[in-house]
Parts: C-alpha cells; structure tokens; sequence
C-alpha cells in the first residue's frame, strides 16, 4: 500500500509540473496594450506568477537565474480558432513549441474537457483550453455523416441542449449553417440567459434584420458576410448553398456591407477572420516552410490529406481569402479592439502551432500594426475568453506565461517565430525550436 502510494507520488510529481520561482534578467518587455517596448527590465516569478519588475541592482535569492541577453518578453499567444480530438494529444506539446499557451477548441468533446481540467490542475502538460460545445446545426447537417453533434429543427430543443452543454462544462456554444434562422435566434436567446457566449458561423437562412446579433458573441471566418454584401439574391436550395453563396463573391459592393458592418462595430460582436485557413493553401512560401518542419510529429500525419485535396478547394480559398482581406481592410482596420486570431487548424496547410504565425502575417499584411496584431494575439483574446485577470499581458499577478523572443515583433512580426524558451506558469517548457 506505502510502495503504491509512493509511486502514485511521483508520478503526481513528475507529471504535475509544480511553478517554478525564476529571476529573468535583461530583458525588454513589450506592453501588449499599449504597443510600447519597455527596455532592460527583470521579470522575478514566484510560484507560477509575476511577483515583481524588479532593479537589476539587487539580488534575488534562491531563484533560477536566466539572463534573457536583451532578447524580448511578451504574454504567450492564442489560437482562438483549432480543432483538437482525443487522437491528436500530440497537438498540445506542438502548440507549446510555438509559445501557444491558451487555444480556442472550436467543436469540443467531453474528453477533451478533462484535459481542460487536468492541464488547469498541473497534472498534465498543454495550453489552457477554451471548449466550445459540439457543432449545433440543422436537418441534415453540413458535415452528414460526420457531424457528431446536436441536429436541431425546432425551437422546443434548444433550451434543454444548451443548459446540459453549461452543466458539462463547455465555455461557449458552436452554431453552424444549416440551422433554421429561428432556431438559431433561440439559441442566442438561450444561451445569453445561461450567460454563455455563442461563437461560429451564420445560418444560411438569415435574414439582413438578424445580422451582427450582439448575443452571437464571436463570428468565424466572416462566414455569411457575403450574403449581405451584394445586391443578388441567389436561392439557398439545400445542398447548393455553398455554391449559391460562392456566386456571390464577384459581385461585393463595399457600400451595401457598410451598414451591417456598422452594426457589428456598435454591437461589439466579435471577428475571427481566419486568414491562414484560405491564405496558406496557395501559398509556396507556407508550403515550403511547412516542409521543413515535417520531422514535428502531427505533420506526418496530416501532409497526406493536404496534398489529396482538389484544385478546386484551393480555387474557392483563395476566392474566399482575396474576400475576407478586402472586408477587413475595407470596413474593420479600426476594430482591431474586436479582432481575434484563429486558423481553424488542422484544417489544410495549417499546422497546429505554426499556423497561428501565418495568421499573424496575414493580419499585418492586410493592413493591421504589429502592435495591433499583437494584442491581437494576446490581450484581445484574454479580455473575450474573460481571463485578463491573469493571462494577455505581461503584468504582475498575473501567470508567468512567456515567451522570450530573439527578435522583436514590434519591429517584424514574423519575430513571433524567433522563440527562445516558452515559460508556462514560470516554467521552461521548450527551448529554440528547431527548423
């Protein structure tokens, strides 16, 4: 019984990851908020959180001393749009290699939820996971056969489903676009009852009256916004929808997106525009990057179903790219207080990690600051997921998720890249990852 119990102990010891206490010397901080770089500071951890920005003229005793050497300090990033499944725990290790401390999972599953729990408990090692509920969407659903969530088609169903997925845990609720429209503005209902956010794409049948619904908390992908871009009015046969709204796209006018647009800005609802999801499939600069990362473990696995797609995916991407890049610059390079940065990985030539970088890319190149991109990356996504109290910033009290950056991405964003060590709750969980 004592030799069980001991061994249960240092298993619990070995796995659990206690915080570490850390006196980080000469460092230069960057204020995600504010975009300013404080320069030369020291950062001391104790027990897992940032107790003190300490003078470099006095010493700290019985803490492990790194000289970060000038390097740069910033909160540890999101990936506000990845999908995880029990098969790809590998994914979670690959996440912290890229000083990903906190992912958006955006169609959870109860055992993802334990691991949820066991990494906020320090019994496992991975990013802090945010769980959205399984897919919610109509008869029949987008994905068929492989939609493992609730099919909905009345009204009378959606309280009960919402109050259970609350009771299991989930942090938000996922709705998709075969829901019938007032179905869907039920589950707004209901969710904001239960205080639930409510994130993902829009209903097919909506009307222009219900669009940028400020209970519809998060937007994905600016999914449906071309509905309400144009002056056409292509029926929604099911089965064809996809087609029919593919039809649009040559005919977006500017002017008639202005006043939903307008009305997603006062409304405060939030934009996820997932640039790498469309961006990186035609991209040989991804491509070639991509494979020289193959030796990390889930790039084995998922280069064969890349490669497998048709042309035509990469053709509607691209569409759907020059799209959500355009609405951006067009009507949102001044919300970038609502903007968040996901990729929807695994998804096609998004690597789960690596692709969070892309995103960042694409956001600066269709027209954000480095400095926006970064809190972007950071606080934006602490403040909706409702942590800011200890996550998003580097700021005392809060935990000592870091990265030390070799390059500065006020200066490039691709510095992001440039990671030195990964610091979870003060400790070093990777080194400089290698290409």
């Amino acid at each position: 019984m004592l030799k069980t119990l001991l061994s249960f102990c240092l298993l619990f010891y070995s796995i659990s990851g206690f915080a570490q206490n850390l006196h980080l010397k000469n460092v230069n901080i960057i204020d995600v908020e504010s975009g300013k770089l404080l320069p030369q500071k020291e950062i001391v951890v104790t027990d897992g959180k940032i107790a003190s920005f300490k003078s470099k003229k006095r010493k700290v005793k019985n803490y492990q001393v790194i000289d970060g050497q000038g390097r740069y300090v910033i909160p540890g990033l999101f990936e506000m749009h990845a999908h995880i499944g029990i098969p790809n725990r590998n994914y979670l290790d690959t996440f912290l290699k890229y000083g990903i401390t906190g992912v958006r999972v955006m169609a959870g599953s109860e055992g993802v939820l334990a691991w949820r729990d066991s990494i906020s408990m320090d019994l496992m090692s991975g990013p802090n996971l945010f769980i959205a509920s399984p897919l919610y969407d109509g008869n029949p659903p987008l994905w068929a056969d492989n939609h493992s969530g609730p099919v909905l088609e009345n009204i009378s169903q959606v309280e009960r489903l919402v109050k259970a997925h609350q009771q299991k845990g989930y942090n938000e609720i996922k709705v998709y676009n075969r829901l019938p429209a007032e179905v869907y503005l039920e589950i707004l209902r209901a969710a904001d009852a239960a205080g639930m956010r409510v994130s993902g794409h829009i209903p097919y049948t909506l009307t222009s009256n219900d669009f940028g619904d400020p209970r519809h908390t998060s937007i994905e992908h600016l999914d449906g916004f071309i509905q309400f871009a144009t002056s056409q009015s292509p029926a929604m046969e099911q089965g064809k929808e996809e087609s029919a709204r593919m039809s649009l796209y040559p005919y977006y006018d500017k002017a008639k997106l202005a006043p939903y647009s307008n009305r997603i800005k006062q409304n405060k609802v939030w934009l996820c525009p997932t640039l790498s999801l469309y961006g990186n499939f035609n991209s040989a600069e991804v491509h070639e990057e991509l494979n020289e990362v193959k030796h990390l473990a889930p790039t084995n696995g998922l280069m064969g179903w890349w490669l497998s797609l048709p042309e035509q995916v990469g053709e509607s991407f691209k569409v759907k790219f020059d799209f959500n890049r355009q609405v951006l610059q067009d009507h949102f390079l001044d919300y970038a207080d609502h903007i968040l940065a996901g990729t929807d990985s695994p998804n096609p030539y998004n690597l789960p990690g690596l692709a969070l970088h892309h995103e960042l890319q694409h956001l600066t190149e269709a027209g954000f600051s480095n400095a926006a991109v970064l809190k972007i990356a950071t606080y934006n996504a602490a403040n909706y997921l409702g942590v800011l109290d200890m996550h998003g910033t580097v700021a005392i009290g809060k935990y000592a998720n870091l990265l030390l950056l070799d390059g500065n991405p006020l200066v490039d964003i691709q510095n992001t890249k440039k990671i030195h060590q990964v610091l979870v709750k003060g400790q070093i969980k990777t080194a400089k990852i290698n290409y």
